[in-house]
């Protein structure tokens, strides 16, 4: 189609007066033109397809669990699936709060989870008794939910340790540095050093208990992944052992929708 395109162009340009190397020109810019908009138009293709895989993933399938439910009883489960969207919503935008807030901040993330946890245990020790299979796929959705804000934030709070941590260790370089240069200078300049090695290690004892506090909090989370990620996979184990081949099916269609989210990025 390429070549079709430029050979057309080539005649039709012989055919006008213009020189040569301009016509030759005209030709090059039309090209990059045409290869332009269809680099742009396969990335929006890509972007399309990666986003019905991921809604399969996740939109689609939590409407499908939740009209499978009871019509009296779907209200509850989209609450709670609603409040743990606020929850990720507060995380998505959460790194510039810990920087701001820090403890105060993680400490209100940990009240939220604390409370989606005792809603989730609640319904699934509940769900159990009944041993509703619908209600029980709709909990272990809400397990799996949470664990992934969990993360999220697990890696807001690794970042934000890991900028202070950068920081501490560039300000190091820069106090050895004024202490060599104090040791070797004298008068108006050593005062000079000394003060600018005063300042920066003030500042540095001060981010280096902040970074103190987000590597407890980073080992903290990440505790707290594993043990959303081990309570998510106990749901699923028990729905596959408990409900004869609906469950089976149930385990094999979450690991193909897993692959398919592999595939897909």
């Amino acid at each position: 189609m390429m070549a079709t395109l430029k050979a057309d162009l080539l005649n039709i340009l012989k055919k006008l007066p213009i020189p040569f190397f301009l016509a030759i020109t005209i030709v090059a810019i039309v090209l990059i033109m045409i290869i332009i908009h269809s680099i742009i138009k396969s990335r929006k293709k890509r972007g399309t397809t990666h986003r019905i895989k991921s809604d399969f993933g996740e939109r689609s399938y939590r409407k499908e669990i939740l009209n499978s439910l009871p019509e009296a009883e779907q209200l509850d489960f989209s609450n709670l699936y609603s409040r743990l969207d606020e929850f990720q919503s507060f995380v998505s935008h959460g790194k510039r709060q810990l920087e701001l807030q820090q403890a105060e901040a993680i400490d209100s993330i940990d009240r939220k989870i604390q409370d989606s946890q005792n809603q989730i245990r609640n319904k699934w020790n509940y769900q159990k008794k009944k041993r509703n299979f619908y209600h029980c796929i709709c909990v272990h959705y809400a397990s799996f939910t949470l664990a992934d804000s969990i993360k999220r934030e697990q890696e807001n709070i690794r970042d934000v340790y890991v900028r202070y941590k950068m920081e501490c260790d560039q300000l190091s370089k820069q106090i050895n540095y004024l202490s060599q240069q104090i040791e070797s200078s004298n008068g108006r300049q050593k005062y000079e050093y000394m003060q600018q090695h005063k300042a920066i290690y003030k500042k540095r004892q001060r981010l280096s208990k902040l970074k103190n506090v987000f590597a407890a909090r980073n080992a903290q989370y990440l505790k707290k992944v594993k043990e959303q990620n081990a309570y998510t996979r106990k749901c699923r184990e028990y729905i596959i052992s408990n409900f004869g081949a609906k469950g089976r099916a149930w385990g094999q269609r979450l690991e193909r929708r897993k692959a398919d989210l592999i595939a897909s990025d």
